[in-house]
């Protein structure tokens, strides 16, 4: 089977991490089969291995009218395209697998910069569900949203495919790697972490209110924020300023895996989540886990965290101060939180994916 894979936004903070990890574990399980990979050729040979892949340059911006032109899909031979995101090729008549990752451009019309953008995702995403042999959704609460919006007369094209935290992530306590990375970021001893995209869903402003009332309280801590800036949330930068709080901007994996293992606890505070990768990471990590009972978060973490409504600032504060100060509780949520990491794994998802594959062009599961 040769399976084509629009591979463009490998460099995506969200995406590009999806493809990154995904592909490779397919790669290895999969040896009968030829994956073709569409993107930067560059880019792709420093992320995947020759043997089984071969690459097809393709760079046309995503969301563009020249993604739409001529894309070298038909061309390339291939049973079945996946297409990580709803950006999908409408002219592209074989075979399409689609992984729809969350519907935050619906729901939180504040995430899109023009009213046309969030016009362009609906009609995408419809298309997408009518055109796609079948639809990966990355949750069940993904699932739902896409029933309730657009109908549940695709359900049976739906397929949920779990995502995973990556194997850099594991708690790390060697010495010398702490060191660097707390001198190279001037951190202080203690801290409390936030892992994400500052964006308005991403509700970063409560968190720091919550910071806020946690220093009232004494609690000698730091906070440190990673994750891209959004200029939606400007108003932040005077709040991210201070003494106490740290905002490092988007940090590679060996360091975030140093952070997610140095941090007092992760809190994610988020109104709305596809999955919620970031809560996984850490618990992976042996990090506490504080984070709001919205979207996906919940099927996500289990009973392995804190769950709290996301604009509740008082509970989310008592319930931080508490793992803060008993030992006991922190580490009965580190044991929990990486027995519950433990039921997800790319091998997983990758092993799922490829039974959707096969069952469009064999008919048939591995």
């Amino acid at each position: 089977m040769r399976i084509g894979f629009d591979a463009r936004m490998i460099t995506h903070p969200g995406i590009g991490r999806y493809i990154k990890s995904l592909l490779p574990e397919m790669i290895k399980m999969s040896p009968k089969d030829e994956f073709v990979l569409f993107g930067d050729v560059q880019a792709l040979a420093k992320a995947f291995p020759k043997d089984g892949v071969s690459t097809v340059d393709w760079r046309a911006p995503v969301y563009s009218l020249t993604e739409q032109i001529l894309p070298p899909y038909g061309d390339a031979g291939i049973d079945v395209l996946h297409v990580p995101h709803f950006n999908i090729p409408l002219g592209y008549k074989g075979k399409m697998v689609v992984t729809i990752h969350d519907l935050l451009y619906l729901l939180f019309p504040g995430s899109v910069p023009y009213p046309i953008a969030r016009k362009y995702a609906s009609f995408m995403i419809k298309r997408a569900l009518k055109r796609s042999s079948r639809v990966i959704s990355v949750s069940e609460h993904t699932k739902s949203d896409l029933l309730r919006i657009f109908g549940g007369e695709y359900s049976s094209k739906l397929e949920v495919v779990s995502e995973a935290g990556g194997k850099d992530f594991h708690h790390i306590d060697d010495k010398t790697r702490i060191a660097d990375v707390r001198s190279r970021y001037r951190l202080d001893r203690n801290i409390i972490l936030y892992v994400g995209s500052v964006k308005p869903h991403k509700n970063v402003g409560t968190l720091l209110k919550v910071f806020e009332l946690l220093r009232s309280w004494d609690v000698p801590h730091q906070l440190v924020v990673c994750g891209r800036w959004d200029k939606k949330e400007d108003e932040l930068k005077e709040m991210l300023r201070g003494r106490y709080v740290r905002y490092l901007g988007e940090v590679p994996s060996r360091d975030l895996a140093v952070l997610y293992s140095m941090a007092s606890a992760l809190v994610h505070l988020s109104l709305y989540e596809g999955f919620g990768l970031t809560v996984l990471e850490a618990m992976q990590c042996g990090t506490p886990v504080v984070c709001s009972n919205s979207s996906s978060l919940p099927e996500v973490v289990g009973d392995a965290a804190f769950m709290v409504p996301p604009r509740d600032v008082r509970k989310a504060a008592d319930i931080i101060y508490n793992i803060l100060l008993n030992k006991e509780l922190a580490e009965g949520l580190i044991d929990k939180g990486i027995e519950r990491s433990r039921e997800f794994s790319w091998t997983k998802a990758a092993r799922e994916t490829l039974e959707v594959y096969h069952s469009i062009v064999c008919d048939r599961g591995l």
